[in-house]
């Protein structure tokens, strides 16, 4: 009951939000019984792009997805955009294989990857930010500061109890109990996992040595759950437990999260606006990839994590190629303005209309 009530204010953050949204979307309702555009990308009016589509992979970006399909549904009902989350590996690899239109992944393709065998035909698409919380279930404490080294050694399990010298020193005065620490990690290939151990990297060299990817060699004792939610549900029934979470999902399942030391020395809580301040300090490739992980600023929420949209350049037709613009279109302008409303941070303004001005280069 107190996890949750912590949450209260996150929670009218998303009601009042969900309204302003929806108050926006009703009067650009009104504007579209006027005029009927040829896309419904950044007008706020309808849209007669016909045919289906399919993505799925991520679970980061799974909640902004769902929002976003919902949202274009009203403005083009004949457009049919699925997404199923199931990991940023399977996506990357559907799309490979065909059986998806597109893929939802918090990584770009790599060289061992089936999708490598096209990455000269692949196109990156970011989404939004959003935050990797530190999450955790430890009775008593509710409140907690991590140092990046101190994350590397509970993670690697170097640090096996709550009341370790290493977590005191961060959090001077909490009353921790020597609970045992139970670590929980995705099991599938994930771009959560990917982007969680290249901040592990990044920021505590010496301290983490289990490397970086979707996948990788965790000790015996950690706790493996599928997705984001699955993390969560397997954090919320154990105490002592902590693991790697999206805020959404952590939010859902009323988790409490830790504050992150950044690379600034600052202790920062995991928020959209701590992601987007991350993003505004990241380095943009020509592919449109970008690192908001470990960023400078004091605000930065320093394990923040990108989420791409990967599309084929050429598409089996013409429907499918004019309904993908057409969908991301909308995600990259119009939707921008809803991400806070589901814990995600919107792109940087000229990061959203380089994406944008990428789309002409999908055709059939």
């Amino acid at each position: 009951m107190h996890t949750k009530r912590r949450w209260t204010w996150v929670l009218a953050i998303l009601a009042v939000a969900t309204l302003l949204a929806s108050a926006c979307g009703d009067d650009n309702n009104k504007d579209s019984d006027k005029t009927t555009t040829t896309g419904a990308g950044g007008t706020g009016g309808s849209s007669s792009v016909k045919g289906s589509v399919t993505g799925g992979g991520s679970s980061f970006q799974d909640g902004f997805q769902q929002r976003m399909i919902a949202d274009y549904k009203k403005v083009n009902p004949d457009g049919n955009v699925v997404y199923q989350k199931s990991g940023s590996s399977d996506g990357k690899q559907g799309l490979s294989d065909g059986t998806l239109d597109f893929a939802g992944s918090d990584s770009p393709v790599k060289d061992d990857e089936d999708l490598a065998k096209k990455k000269d035909d692949v196109l990156y698409f970011p989404l939004v930010t959003a935050p990797i919380t530190i999450s955790f279930n430890l009775s008593g404490v509710k409140e907690l500061n991590l140092s990046p080294d101190t994350v590397a050694k509970i993670f690697s399990t170097d640090i096996k109890t709550w009341d370790d010298d290493a977590i005191k020193a961060d959090n001077p005065d909490a009353n921790l109990p020597s609970t045992k620490i139970t670590v929980v990690h995705r099991s599938d290939g994930s771009g959560t996992t990917s982007n969680f151990t290249k901040y592990l990297t990044a920021a505590a060299p010496d301290a983490w040595t289990l490397g970086s990817g979707e996948t990788v060699n965790w000790d015996s004792s950690t706790q493996g759950a599928e997705k984001n939610s699955g993390v969560a549900t397997a954090i919320q029934g154990t105490d002592g437990a902590v693991g790697y979470v999206d805020l959404g999902d952590a939010a859902k399942a009323g988790l409490d999260v830790a504050a992150i030391k950044n690379k600034a020395g600052k202790f920062v809580k995991p928020t959209p606006a701590g992601s987007a301040a991350a993003a505004e300090n990241a380095t943009v490739n020509d592919d449109l990839t970008f690192d908001p992980i470990n960023a400078d600023g004091d605000a930065a929420y320093p394990i923040t994590s990108p989420t791409y949209v990967l599309v084929l350049k050429t598409q089996s037709s013409a429907a499918k190629a004019d309904l993908l613009k057409d969908y991301l279109k909308y995600v990259l302008t119009t939707g921008q303005g809803a991400a806070e409303s589901v814990l995600y941070a919107k792109l940087p303004t000229d990061l959203a209309q380089k994406a944008v001005d990428q789309l002409d280069q999908i055709s059939s």
